[in-house]
């Protein structure tokens, strides 16, 4: 995902990897300094999704994901 959203939709990103819990890609919001859009994996039911904001995705499409998650951080 760090790659498509950098490469494909020019968007900068963090991949936080806590000791505890689970890991989070942070999005920054081009227009808003300081903020960020969370971004999860999450297993639902056995179906891997990407949940962010108020979306939830699944995850085997990560271009398409990319230029969703490019959309929400830009201002749609």
């Amino acid at each position: 995902m760090c790659y498509e959203l950098r490469e494909r939709e020019g968007c900068a990103s963090l991949l936080q990897n806590p000791r505890r819990g689970e890991s989070v890609l942070w999005v920054p919001y081009p227009a808003r300094p300081g903020a960020r859009l969370g971004v999860a994996a999450v297993d639902h039911h056995g179906r891997w999704l990407y949940a962010f904001g108020d979306q939830c995705t699944g995850a085997a499409d990560v271009p398409g994901v990319a230029a969703r998650i490019a959309w929400t951080v830009n201002g749609g």
